[in-house]
């Protein structure tokens, strides 16, 4: 990277340190950075096993998504979703054993809803639709409910359409809004879970915008697609390239759009691939430590899908240590400089226009599939 690029960064987090101290708090949780794990129904025990391998991961995570929850068929409810493809629910056991995790660890457990499980193995948007646009009021009362009964923190939205939706936004918006009121009146937060790019699939950056004081926190869920060397742009299927060709899969890229649409820096949270521990190329390298620095000298979040952390590199105790420094300032890191060369290894992505279906494949597959690596 050019020697303006790193003086960029530098400031950027000069700026991020000083706002620290006196930056609002999100509804019940702390300040900064958030540290985002997730837990998929078909992974509960893989999961525990690797969340109690080390002090150092409960010490560095600040929330654990609990993707254990579908809408009812209806769209009026929730119900506990599959943990494999007989359509075999998640236990109650299994809800409190992960929430004794969390509570013993200082994390805040959240409610993640999504509309795909094991059974199905795909996005249904339709289903998805039937909740939030159809019986919004019955699905924002059975969240709510359920983050009661549960004693969780609140709800992680990760209701996902592949595709072109942007007709159901306004609706979307409008849910988000009125599920926010609901569980900040009972002192619970909201995050939502989007797509990486402004110009296809739903949610995605474009709708960020309309949840500004709506939601503690919005995951970008790029995964191996995300990193600061990339040199990649997008575009839909059938439509002009993405935002003028821009690198838009740059973490820097994905931070700026945010705080453009409304948000800080701490509130945008970059996901991270846990079944890979090496991704993409240029930057600091290639290494998962490598992109956890980048993400603390800019200032924004991580996304840990999942928390089976199934890739070596995410058992090392290094890269705990540098998860944990994502929550101390970083005018350290500034002052020293990060060795920003165009090094690691090579990657057709680093210069190629990626189509939906290459961009979404991979994270679909490991978001909703349990795999044999895993």
């Amino acid at each position: 990277m050019s020697v303006s690029f790193v003086q960029r960064l530098s400031s950027l987090a000069i700026v991020t340190s000083l706002a620290a101290a006196s930056v609002q708090a999100q509804p019940g949780g702390p300040v900064g950075p958030q540290v985002m794990g997730w837990v998929p129904a078909y992974g509960i025990e893989a999961s525990m096993k690797a969340l109690t391998a080390s002090p150092a991961i409960g010490q560095a995570m600040t929330r654990l998504g609990l993707q254990l929850w579908n809408p009812s068929p209806d769209g009026t409810g929730l119900v506990l979703a599959p943990v494999d493809a007989t359509g075999k629910p998640v236990t109650a056991a299994s809800v409190k054993q992960l929430v004794r995790w969390a509570r013993a660890n200082h994390v805040q457990p959240l409610l993640t809803v999504y509309n795909n499980s094991q059974v199905i193995n795909r996005w249904d948007w339709p289903w998805a639709r039937r909740a939030f646009v159809e019986h919004p009021e019955e699905f924002t009362a059975a969240l709510v409910a359920a983050a009661d009964t549960w004693e969780l923190d609140g709800v992680d939205l990760d209701l996902e359409g592949e595709g072109d939706f942007s007709a159901d936004r306004a609706a979307y918006a409008s849910f988000v809004h009125q599920l926010s009121a609901a569980l900040k009146a009972r002192g619970k937060l909201l995050t939502v879970d989007s797509f990486h790019s402004p110009c296809d699939n739903a949610p995605n950056m474009r709708w960020w915008s309309d949840w500004v004081g709506d939601v503690a926190a919005v995951h970008s869920m790029g995964y191996e697609d995300l990193y600061e060397g990339s040199r990649a742009t997008f575009t839909p299927e059938g439509k002009p390239v993405c935002e003028n060709g821009a690198q838009l899969f740059r973490y820097s890229w994905q931070l700026d759009y945010g705080v453009k649409a409304g948000y800080r820096r701490d509130q945008i949270v970059m996901g991270m691939p846990t079944w890979v521990d090496t991704w993409g190329s240029g930057g600091a390298g290639p290494g998962v430590v490598d992109h956890l620095r980048e993400v603390r000298a800019l200032g924004g979040g991580v996304g840990l899908w999942d928390m089976q952390l199934a890739a070596a590199g995410w058992n090392k105790p290094a890269t705990w240590d540098a998860v944990q420094a994502l929550r101390r300032p970083a005018t350290a890191l500034a002052r020293h400089g990060l060795p920003f060369g165009e090094r690691g290894t090579t990657s057709a992505m680093a210069s190629s226009t990626l189509g939906v279906s290459d961009r979404t494949t991979a994270a679909t597959r490991f978001r909703s599939t349990p795999m044999s690596t895993h």
